[in-house]
């Protein structure tokens, strides 16, 4: 009984300071906001050529995307942008990926500190250019859904932000980007 009583204390408890600081959040400021980030992409994917033979793409390049969004009251927010994943290299094929997204965007500010988590969808062009002339190469756009998390800390209208997003798991590829980057908000601050 002193254990369910214990996880019911602590439960309320965080309950509580979620409900506490989700409440200052309902004070934040509305409005649009843009920034930009720059950092590494993981790129890891593998396919079949023409031959039948499996080919894999696995490096790191410095990818950057720029964004803006609106804040809606409370912890909402929409969010979209560019972006592009930069160029890796490797078995005789180059992998270049870019393109748009859109997310919703849900936020908890504790005082000038955000805690942050969004998904969304990834609209991408990807093209595998070979170094065989013989080889045809890749041209093809996608939509996949797309979702990430982060921390930003907000300064009256300025915010510096560090962020993961995922942009594709499926089974034969794993693309994500870790960027750091800058926002600024056309509306006050918190």
């Amino acid at each position: 009984m002193k254990k369910v009583m214990k996880k019911t204390s602590f439960l309320t408890a965080g309950f509580m300071l979620v409900m506490l600081f989700g409440m200052s959040d309902l004070k934040a400021q509305k409005g649009l906001y843009f920034g930009g980030s720059v950092g590494p992409s993981f790129i890891n994917k593998s396919f079949m050529d023409l031959d039948f033979d499996d080919v894999k793409i696995d490096g790191n390049d410095v990818a950057y995307k720029v964004y803006a969004g609106y804040k809606l009251p409370a912890f909402l927010a929409i969010e979209g942008g560019y972006r592009n994943l930069g160029s890796v290299s490797q078995n005789l094929a180059e992998h270049n990926s870019s393109g748009w997204d859109l997310n919703a965007k849900g936020s908890i500010s504790l005082g000038p500190l955000e805690i942050f988590a969004k998904g969304g969808a990834f609209f991408n062009n990807v093209k595998v250019t070979f170094d065989d002339p013989l080889h045809p190469d890749i041209n093809k756009n996608n939509t996949k859904f797309m979702f990430g998390f982060g921390a930003g800390l907000n300064i009256s209208r300025l915010g510096i932000r560090a962020e993961w997003e995922s942009l594709d798991m499926s089974k034969d590829s794993k693309v994500s980007m870790l960027t750091a980057g800058l926002t600024y908000r056309l509306a006050g601050g918190n």
